[in-house]
C-alpha cells in the first residue's frame, strides 16, 4: 500500500468549487483507532453548511477534508482495539463535530461510534445510514421520549433524516403524518405514512389535527407553527442548529403547556449497532436518491446543496 491517497480537499471555505482532489499521506490509527479503508461517503445538509464557512466550520482546520458518514473496510487496528478485526466491514458517523475526514480514500475512526455493516447492506446504503439514522433515533428516542401508538408529524418526511424518522415512528406504531412536495407523496406511502402533506399547496395547520410529536427539519417559523398543533404537554423536536434557543419558540411553547428541544447529534457505536439491527430485518430501509464518485465532489456538493431530494446523496471512494 502507497503512503498516500486521494482525497478532497477544501483548502478555503466557499462554493462548491472549492474542492480540490489532492494525494495527501495516509493518516495512521493511534490507541483506540482504526485505519479504515473507505467504500462510501454519505453526505449531509450540514456538510455544505461547513463547506461555506458556516455549519461546523469553527471545528475545522484548513486545509480541511470534510464529511462524517463512513462505510468501509478495516485495514489496521491500534492498540486496544477489540471489537473489529482487519477486514470487518464496518460504518458509522467519525468524530462528529470534529473532522471526520470522510472524503478519501482512507480514513481514521475511532472504535466505539463504529459498528458492523449487516453483511446483505451494500456501502452505499450503510454510509448513507449514520448522521441521519443517528438524528433521527436521537429525536425520536432520546429527545421526544415517543411511545407506541402516539401521534407524531414529520417535517421533510422524504429528506435523509425525515424517511428514516418516518419509519422509525411506524416501527413504535405511531400515527405518523409527514410534510413533502407532491412528487415524494407515493415514497412516504410506501413507507406506510398515515398522512401526507404537500407542504407547497397545503397548511400543515389546516389539514392535519393535533400531534404528541413533531420532528422539525425545517426551523423558524416552521417550528413556531408547529407549537399551535401539539397537544398539551406534548414536543417539538427542532433540528436545525442556526435557531437553537429561539426566544419567541421558548416564550410560545411556554404559554401553550408543551416544549422546543434543540438537539446535535452524537456519534455512538452502540446505536449504530441498533440500526444495523433494523436494516438486517427489514425494519429499515435507507433510500439512496444519488451517488457520485470522489472526483465528482463539485457536482455531489452542487446536487446536495439544492435540497428538496429524496433520502440521501452518497459519495463512492
Amino acid at each position: 500500500m502507497s503512503n498516500f491517497m486521494q482525497a478532497a480537499v477544501l483548502p478555503e471555505f466557499g462554493p462548491a468549487t472549492a474542492f480540490r482532489i489532492e494525494k495527501v499521506a495516509i493518516p495512521l490509527p493511534g490507541a483506540g483507532q482504526m485505519l479504515v479503508k473507505v467504500k462510501a461517503a454519505g453526505l449531509n445538509p450540514v456538510d455544505f453548511k461547513t463547506r461555506s464557512g458556516k455549519g461546523y466550520a469553527s471545528h475545522q482546520t484548513l486545509p480541511a477534508i470534510l464529511g462524517w458518514d463512513i462505510a468501509g473496510e478495516v485495514v489496521s487496528v491500534g492498540e486496544g482495539v477489540s471489537k473489529f478485526f482487519t477486514g470487518d466491514r464496518v460504518f458509522g458517523m467519525s468524530n462528529f463535530p470534529e473532522p471526520g475526514n470522510a472524503y478519501a480514500e482512507y480514513a481514521v475512526v475511532q472504535e466505539e461510534e463504529f459498528a458492523i455493516i449487516p453483511k446483505e447492506i451494500s456501502f452505499e446504503v450503510a454510509a448513507g445510514t449514520p448522521l441521519a439514522g443517528l438524528t433521527a433515533w436521537e429525536a425520536l428516542f432520546d429527545h421526544a421520549g415517543i411511545t407506541w401508538g402516539q401521534r407524531v408529524l414529520i417535517h421533510a418526511g422524504a429528506g435523509g433524516v425525515g424517511h428514516i424518522a418516518v419509519q422509525l415512528a411506524k416501527w413504535k406504531h405511531c400515527f405518523v403524518a409527514a410534510t413533502a412536495s407532491a412528487a415524494n407523496h407515493p415514497f412516504l406511502q410506501q413507507l406506510g405514512v398515515d398522512l401526507v402533506i404537500d407542504y407547497k399547496t397545503e397548511n400543515f395547520q389546516d389539514v392535519a389535527e393535533r400531534f404528541d410529536v413533531v420532528i422539525d427539519g425545517m426551523g423558524g417559523e416552521t417550528t413556531l407553527r408547529s407549537i399551535d398543533i401539539l397537544n398539551r404537554g406534548g414536543i417539538v423536536v427542532s433540528l436545525p442548529s442556526m435557531y437553537k434557543d429561539d426566544p419567541a419558540a421558548i416564550a410560545k411553547a411556554k404559554e401553550k403547556g408543551v416544549e422546543v428541544k434543540w438537539m446535535s447529534v452524537r456519534p455512538s457505536g452502540e446505536r449504530m449497532e441498533q440500526l444495523a439491527a433494523l436494516l438486517s430485518n427489514n425494519r429499515l430501509k435507507v433510500e439512496v436518491e444519488r451517488t457520485f464518485p470522489l472526483k465528482e465532489i463539485v457536482r455531489a456538493h452542487q446536487e446536495l446543496e439544492q435540497g428538496h431530494g429524496r433520502g440521501k446523496i452518497v459519495l463512492t471512494v
